[in-house]
């Protein structure tokens, strides 16, 4: 027995040894390869943390704050679990204030009360009402309430969250688009509207504007796009920030079949809102005095009609990571900071994100954070943090309910087309983050021993193109995989 014993230890320490010795054959290859090629110019961070002890197996420049891009929002969302908990749900509510008269007239207002709701009439999360449903749904439960016509407003109450739905460190040319819609304290279709193009023409021709879906109210655009070639894809962008509804659409789409279509921001949610539940009542012949928004609290006198519910925020943050959706990263951010300190802005969001940091004993000097969904170029996070970050994280929650709050590669969110062909083929959960100039890649590696490591990837400043980088760094991960 002692010597099979003995011989289990020698086999065990030998395996120890041929690991770290890949280790450290992987080291120095990271080591050329970043001092060559596409990488020779650029900056980079990586860090792999082992599980089984804590300490920083691989690192290059690990302590180098980098811009993130959409890693960060592991940051926000993995945090707002610990802030909100995971059955926190948003509620939006419908009422009025006032009396309402025997011939059903209310003298008062209809006051609809958000909750800074990301996925209300979003059809992302399975269950959800759509966007057509709630505005029936609500309609409908004023006009069973008895109202045949409202002497006063149709109220929306926004003030959960400020009047900055975006960050004000957002680049100008992404204001207009979809991903930078922001937060706002009522939300609705994921605040986006999509413009449908006519792209069936000759290369260098402006496309016809076909359509606007759903409308909005008094949007103008001025049309400067070009028809570019086939499969040059999605080159176009639209100008103009919140509250602006004059609009420039400028750059390029790909010629094609006469069908092509971009996602806009539309620019007041709340307003949006109101505009399109006059429209609904107008349809049961319910008439509406006028419209307003309020970002102060509204009275408390409320008699409610109807509520919509949002799925739990556990269910929310797997969609704000495998789809990387800004809207849902940005709006958890601001509902963290109306719960802790009774404002729902980016500060406080922020501040309760540097909380769970200093609680996991981050280094302050390796991070700067400008908001919850990456967006900012600002933002810096060196990859030791963001590794230390998930660390604690899987440490905290255990390494099978932290992984599903990270697409696995290969199979989920905007990271299932890498390691198809890998051996880390299922084996890498993980948020990807670009914009350009930047790729950045963090989350877990289940090794072949059944081990765990946290990881983070980060570069910079590179001068390829996106995809030629992403593969670059897929086959590094690939490497890391295969000497763990």
């Amino acid at each position: 027995m002692k010597v099979k014993y003995y011989s289990l230890i020698a086999l065990f320490l030998i395996s120890i040894q041929l690991n770290a010795q890949k280790v450290d054959k992987l080291k120095s290859t990271l080591i050329s390869k970043f001092s060559s090629g596409d990488f020779s110019s650029a900056n980079i961070s990586l860090s792999v943390i082992d599980f089984s002890n804590g300490n920083e197996v691989i690192g290059h420049r690990s302590r180098k704050n980098l811009v993130p891009a959409s890693s960060l929002k592991l940051f926000t969302t993995l945090t707002s679990l610990n802030v909100l908990k995971p059955t926190f749900t948003f509620k939006t509510t419908i009422g009025y204030s006032g009396k309402i008269s025997n011939d059903g007239t209310l003298i008062g207002d209809i006051i609809v009360r958000g909750s800074g709701d990301p996925t209300l009439g979003s059809n992302r999360i399975n269950n959800t009402p759509s966007y057509d449903e709630i505005f029936l749904q609500f309609s409908k439960a004023i006009l069973n309430a008895g109202i045949t016509c409202v002497n006063g407003n149709i109220l929306i109450d926004a003030s959960v969250f400020d009047n900055y739905p975006a960050a004000p460190s957002w680049q100008w040319n992404d204001l207009g688009n979809y991903y930078a819609s922001g937060a706002w304290g009522l939300n609705i279709n994921e605040n986006l509207y999509y413009l449908a193009f006519d792209n069936n023409g000759k290369i260098g021709d402006t496309p016809r504007l076909r359509s606007i879906s759903p409308a909005v109210n008094n949007l103008k655009f001025s049309n400067e796009l070009k028809i570019n070639g086939p499969n040059t894809g999605d080159q176009a962008y639209i100008f103009g920030g919140p509250n602006n509804f004059n609009k420039r659409v400028i750059g390029t789409i790909p010629q094609g079949n006469g069908d092509f279509s971009i996602k806009g921001s539309i620019p007041n949610p709340p307003l949006f809102f109101a505009e399109k539940l006059k429209s609904y009542l107008e349809e049961l012949n319910i008439q509406v005095q006028s419209l307003e928004v309020k970002h102060e609290q509204t009275q408390s006198n409320i008699k409610t009609l109807s509520s919509v519910e949002s799925p739990q925020v556990k269910e929310i943050i797997k969609k704000a990571n495998f789809d990387s959706q800004n809207l849902y990263a940005e709006s958890l951010l601001k509902i963290m900071g109306y719960v802790k300190k009774g404002q729902g802005c980016n500060q406080n969001g922020i501040a309760e994100i540097e909380n769970q940091l200093k609680k996991y004993k981050i280094n302050t000097s390796e991070y700067i954070l400008y908001d919850g969904s990456g967006l900012s170029a600002r933002n810096n996070i060196s990859s030791r943090a963001m590794s230390s970050f998930l660390f604690q994280f899987g440490k905290e929650m255990g390494m099978e309910l932290a992984t599903t709050y990270l697409p696995r590669g290969a199979y989920e969110g905007t990271v299932k087309h890498m390691f198809k062909s890998s051996a880390a083929k299922g084996k890498i959960w993980l948020k990807s983050g670009s914009m350009e100039g930047v790729q950045s890649y963090s989350g877990y590696i289940k090794s072949k021993d059944n081990n765990w490591y946290s990881f983070a990837f980060i570069v910079n400043g590179f001068t390829v193109k996106g995809r030629s980088m992403r593969a670059q760094m897929e086959k590094i991960l690939t490497e890391i995989y295969l000497a763990l």
